[in-house]
């Protein structure tokens, strides 16, 4: 569609642009996600159950402490992955034992809220330095003492590859 302007030149407008132009930039999220996959886990808003240490609400499978409480049972489930990696244990051992105890209720939870509350700093993504200082798990680590927590986050930042260093004779 051409139109004549003022000054006697053409200019082409294409529908398609002007409506794009009337709804703005499009959206990088959608306000209303609903049910969803992401690398083999399922997260659902409603159904799923939310791990205490990373506060995902998924349909995997997620421990449930037994701790008794004021009014019923703990509220407070940990997934498999942070069990395992934030604490050393097998989700799947700790639902056959009958009175499993959460990390919280045993006063060692390393998540940042709990930390916070201690007036602790947070530990932050320790998981992959725990496991590169050969540690068992992020729990672990700590035990042994800050100076361990900063060798482990020092290693776990070395680059993978080290680059070939030439000397060069003058």
């Amino acid at each position: 569609m051409a139109k004549k302007g003022a000054g006697g030149e053409e200019s082409v407008v294409v529908p398609a642009q002007t409506e794009q132009a009337k709804q703005g930039p499009p959206r990088k999220r959608n306000p209303c996600p609903g049910i969803r996959c992401v690398g083999g886990r399922i997260y659902d808003p409603e159904n799923g159950k939310t791990c205490h240490q990373c506060r995902q609400k998924t349909m995997d499978f997620a421990v449930a402490c037994t701790q008794p409480r004021k009014k019923g049972l703990c509220p407070i489930h940990f997934c498999h992955k942070c069990l395992f990696n934030r604490y050393g244990e097998n989700a799947e051992d700790m639902t056959k034992e009958a009175g499993w105890t959460c990390p919280k209720c045993r006063g060692i939870c390393n998540c940042s809220f709990c930390r916070k509350k201690k007036g602790e700093t947070p530990t932050g993504i320790l998981a992959h330095a725990a496991k590169a200082s050969g540690h068992s798990s992020v729990h672990d680590l700590l035990i042994k003492g800050s100076d361990m927590v900063v060798a482990a986050q020092t290693l776990s930042s070395l680059p993978k590859k080290i680059k070939k260093v030439q000397f060069f004779a003058w």
